[in-house]
């Protein structure tokens, strides 16, 4: 009985490797004029969402551009906002940190670097505000926190 308590668990069948509620059904959910990034075969497109039927999706960009759904790989919303929030917050803490750790009036001897001009409550600040900006335009370019409202099985 032990070992059947075991090895239930192996006998389950596998999970799906696609994200949770990943299917052509929350495409076609989706607003018309919603933002979207279509990855196909062979382009991809920011876009906004014009039309989707059960086998292609319309978007417009400068001009109308029509996936079918076979050729669609994935298909995502920006937030790039919510990505640059996020790399603000990171980058700020992480800056007034480095910035506190770095300053004068703390200085040990053996610490490899320190910077004897400013003590560290003045430089966390200054370290947080640099941090922060990198850190935005991070979450920007690489929009990390963006939402997949689909995946090709």
């Amino acid at each position: 009985m032990f070992a059947t308590t075991l090895l239930a668990p192996a006998q389950q069948p596998a999970v799906s490797s696609a994200p949770a509620g990943s299917n052509w059904q929350h495409v076609q959910a989706l607003p018309a004029g919603a933002n979207i990034r279509v990855k196909a075969q062979h382009s991809s497109a920011t876009c906004k969402l014009k039309s989707v039927d059960a086998d292609s999706l319309t978007c417009t960009k400068s001009k109308d551009l029509t996936f079918t759904r076979a050729e669609i790989r994935s298909i995502t919303i920006p937030r790039r906002g919510r990505s640059s929030l996020i790399g603000l917050a990171i980058g700020g803490g992480a800056g007034a940190v480095v910035g506190y750790a770095v300053g004068g009036s703390g200085c040990k001897s053996g610490q490899n670097f320190c910077l004897d001009i400013v003590d560290g409550r003045t430089l966390a600040p200054v370290g947080a505000v640099i941090f922060g900006a990198i850190g935005a335009g991070i979450g920007a370019g690489t929009d990390f926190s963006h939402s997949t409202v689909y995946k090709a099985p």
